[in-house]
């Protein structure tokens, strides 16, 4: 379980700095340009930031349960 969570740590910061660096495989790639389609990227960025927060909260859960 502790390579879970530190596997979730590492994607948690990963998508965060992704959203505040703007990287630009983010925003290019085909999935990504159908969910701004969709979303439009005001929704598109709270979807990022959600993920990264949630996996940031859940890998640290898991390492501190153990």
């Amino acid at each position: 379980m502790q390579i879970l969570g530190i596997i979730l740590i590492v994607y948690g910061v990963f998508m965060l700095a992704g959203f505040l660096l703007q990287f630009p495989f983010f925003y290019n790639n085909p999935k990504s340009r159908l969910f701004i389609k969709k979303m439009g990227r005001k929704g598109f960025n709270t979807l990022i930031i959600i993920f990264g927060i949630v996996a940031l909260v859940a890998g640290i859960l898991i390492l501190n349960t153990l």
